[in-house]
């Protein structure tokens, strides 16, 4: 007997044979990294609220790329924060990496617009410890 297909199940299907197929355009990169940058580039935009879908798409590329190219530096600071009892694997440090790298890098880019206020900043808590 035939298993009845419901929208669920088909959508999970293409959600797979998606994946599957967008991870096989990045030969020579671990499936993993690939999966965990598209969930931290995803977990990004899903948390961007006030920007237009086109930022969202373009900020989405981005972090997508950042997370693949910055995996194993993700992984390697994780290692670092972490108790020895945790292992990190690459595809943790690009979901980390991508998450994070756009807010990261518009942080930046606010904070070019007086770099005199944060060079002050650093200034003054280097100051006091």
């Amino acid at each position: 007997m035939a298993e009845p297909v419901t929208p669920t199940s088909g959508t999970v299907a293409n959600t797979s044979l998606s994946t599957t197929t967008l991870v096989s355009l990045f030969p020579g990169v671990d499936a993993g990294i690939v999966m965990g940058a598209i969930a931290g580039a995803a977990v990004f935009v899903l948390s961007a609220k006030e920007i237009s879908n086109l930022c969202k798409a373009g900020y989405f590329l981005v972090s997508f790329i950042t997370g693949i190219a910055s995996a194993s530096t993700g992984t390697s600071v994780l290692v670092w924060l972490l108790p020895e009892h945790i292992t990190v694997t690459p595809s943790v440090g690009a979901l980390i990496t991508a998450a994070i790298s756009v807010k990261l890098l518009l942080w930046l880019i606010g904070q070019a617009n007086n770099p005199m206020a944060l060079l002050a900043k650093l200034r003054q808590k280097g100051g006091t410890e």
